[in-house]
């Protein structure tokens, strides 16, 4: 919908207010943050991933020693598009204190970042990237009704680390990150489970993130370095008078292209109540 006077709060018109203050959530998205990123400019991504070792063996001193090839097998991301316009009358942007179309640019990209979390802890999206529920073969460890212990993580660590895996994160649904936050290490003690150290929380040594595209009573422990989140040429927030010169506005356009690559399904754990 455009951003017209008529749709804008009094203080975004030329009234003399005081600057404007950018309120919106200005959250990382944190498929960036639990993955490794990888930046592009070409259509696709493949990832060579090995599969299992060359094997080895004891051999007599001067003997042939035999060839053998590893496994191998690769992951091809293709980056899919994310976008947003919208339209702003060129009185509030000359008569704004910031920029009314800056702002709403930044606010664009920040609903850039929610859609690719969404993305990435989903299944499939139309016209976008499959996510963590679209893999198969994931290990799953059942954490019942409610998160009480650290168990369940101690569990989700050695199921990745049977599978080929090394976990770094683990990303809560808001309801376990408070659950957790409540938990005691005993009854009657006031001392919490987690483990807050210099670079935030960690939950069994890994980094705990929370995001609100984790369904509610879910938590998703990764390797990062075989979660691929790649980006092609960045996030773009670009503004043009010429498709609205007949009237009189802005538009600001946010472009991103983003997905996404698991290269070892086994290594992933979810965690939720699997009854």
């Amino acid at each position: 919908m455009a951003v017209l006077n008529t749709t804008l709060q009094n203080a975004f018109t030329p009234e003399d207010y005081g600057k404007l203050v950018d309120a919106e959530v200005n959250d990382k998205a944190v498929a960036f943050q639990a993955a490794t990123v990888v930046n592009t400019s070409k259509h696709q991504v493949r990832f060579p991933v090995l599969v299992s070792d060359p094997e080895t063996g004891w051999y007599a001193e001067n003997s042939p020693i035999t060839l053998v090839d590893p496994e191998t097998n690769e992951v091809v991301v293709v980056p899919a598009k994310v976008a947003g316009l919208t339209q702003v009358s060129n009185e509030s942007v000359e008569d704004t204190d910031p920029a009314v179309a800056a702002m709403i640019g930044k606010a664009l990209a920040r609903d850039i970042g929610k859609k690719v979390d969404a993305a990435f802890f989903g299944s499939t999206v139309a016209n976008g990237p499959s996510g963590l529920l679209s893999v198969e073969g994931v290990q799953v460890v059942d954490t019942g009704a409610g998160w009480t212990t650290l168990d369940y993580v101690h569990d989700a660590k050695s199921q990745a680390m049977a599978n080929g895996a090394e976990l770094t994160h683990i990303v809560l649904a808001p309801d376990v990150a408070l659950a957790l936050s409540k938990a005691k290490t005993a009854t009657g003690s006031n001392q919490g489970l987690l483990e807050t150290v210099d670079d935030g929380v960690r939950l069994a040594g890994l980094i705990a993130l929370v995001s609100p595209a984790v369904a509610s009573g879910n938590a998703w422990a990764l390797d990062s370095s075989q979660v691929m989140t790649v980006r092609r040429k960045g996030t773009t927030v670009s503004m043009s008078t010429d498709a609205a010169f007949g009237s009189d506005a802005t538009q600001v356009r946010a472009v991103s292209r983003v997905g996404f690559g698991f290269a070892n399904p086994a290594g992933i754990v979810r965690l939720h109540d699997v009854a």
